[in-house]
């Protein structure tokens, strides 16, 4: 026998005997098939047993559940309709207590402002009045002082003017003869000394120039002067008018103002 014959007949005597353990695995599929099928439907019918009594168990249990708790709110509803009850008397009283020593204490209030605002007007009155008073004397004798100081005060400077006036005059006169003796040389030399008479001419002019150097010196002193007596006049008006003005006793205008509204 050769090689490939015993080949053939070791595969043959394989496939045979493949065939009958693959018959024996079908077998014994097919049994585990039916042993799984029947302990799946012992497990569910297990499971639809205990989902029916657990069903039935948490139905009882939410009824029991639904009825306590309808008692306690029932219970708790009662309890807060008393309560509000009661405190609905209480803050009523509290209230009316609250209402009665408001109206108490407001009244109490308002006769005690009317007292104070009736004794403030009276005292504010008497207080205006003799401030007025005063006021009218104090002005009254400013007044008084300001016309004698101002007669006085224009008696002095009419005075003052008046020398002042003929003191420019008598100086004026003096320089105006002073200055024509001047011009009459001054021609007399320019007739007299035709050779000189430009030297004369200059010493003329020169001459007018210092006269009227001093005739605008003079004015502009009598200016500054006139300029300080109205300037030393106006001061002292303002001043008198001033302390004429200036009240002796001062209150504060809002309090015045509040004190004769309240009078």
């Amino acid at each position: 026998m050769g090689t490939l014959t015993q080949d053939m007949s070791r595969l043959c005597a394989e496939i045979v005997s493949l065939r009958g353990s693959r018959g024996v695995l079908k077998k014994d599929l097919a049994q585990e098939n039916r042993e799984c099928k029947r302990q799946v439907a012992g497990m569910m019918s297990g499971f639809r047993k205990a989902h029916a009594e657990m069903a039935e168990q948490t139905r009882a249990e939410q009824a029991k559940f639904v009825s306590n708790m309808a008692a306690e709110v029932a219970g708790m509803l009662d309890g807060f309709q008393e309560a509000q009850r009661e405190m609905a008397v209480k803050t009523k009283q509290d209230n009316a207590k609250f209402v009665a020593d408001m109206a108490t204490e407001v009244s109490g209030l308002v006769t005690g402002f009317q007292r104070a605002r009736s004794e403030m007007g009276t005292k504010t009155n008497k207080e205006n009045r003799a401030f007025v008073f005063g006021l009218e004397m104090d002005v009254s004798k400013m007044l008084h002082g300001f016309h004698a100081d101002r007669t006085t005060m224009g008696k002095v400077s009419r005075t003052q003017r008046n020398r002042f006036v003929k003191d420019l005059e008598h100086a004026v006169k003096g320089m105006r003869q002073e200055v024509a003796s001047d011009l009459a040389g001054a021609r007399q030399a320019w007739k007299g000394m035709p050779s000189q008479g430009q030297k004369g001419g200059e010493e003329a002019e020169r001459k007018a120039k210092i006269a009227a150097e001093q005739k605008s010196k003079v004015a502009a002193e009598l200016k500054a002067k006139e300029e300080a007596e109205r300037k030393a006049r106006t001061e002292a008006e303002f001043r008198v008018k001033a302390e004429s003005e200036k009240p002796k006793h001062e209150l504060p205008k809002k309090k015045l103002k509040d004190d004769t509204k309240a009078g």
